[in-house]
């Protein structure tokens, strides 16, 4: 993954923001070709993956390891609800042509990277 910068703020830094980026790019894609009658979903998915992104960015340029830490711990909420939102795109083969697995891998591996984040912060908050 290429990381291009032109901006020096701290998510830039973090792996798990340009993965939370990709997702939400991929669920861009993803939902401009879901079917009609699914607007609901269309509309959860997007915002779920968008929200994973700005809450893993807004938690990286705070400054106290508690708001970092809930931060995080909200967008690893939203990283889930989105996960579940692509399983059930692709139990109900609306996605054809897209890949539906590709994009549940990606959310999966930005949760385990907002878990290391998550602990990180809370262990640096426990020995203030």
């Amino acid at each position: 993954m290429t990381h291009s910068s032109t901006t020096d703020f701290a998510h830039q830094r973090l792996d798990a923001f340009h993965a939370a980026m990709e997702l939400t790019v991929g669920v861009e894609r993803l939902s401009a070709d879901l079917p009609r009658g699914h607007a609901d979903l269309k509309d959860q998915v997007r915002r779920a993956a968008s929200a994973t992104m700005r809450n893993i960015t807004e938690g990286a340029n705070r400054w106290a390891a508690r708001d970092k830490a809930a931060r995080f711990v909200i967008a690893r909420g939203e990283c889930g609800e989105c996960d579940a939102a692509l399983e059930m795109i692709e139990r109900l083969d609306m996605a054809a042509g897209h890949d539906v697995d590709a994009l549940r891998r990606l959310a999966d591996r930005v949760g385990a990277m907002l878990t290391g984040l998550i602990k990180r912060h809370r262990s640096a908050e426990g020995s203030r």
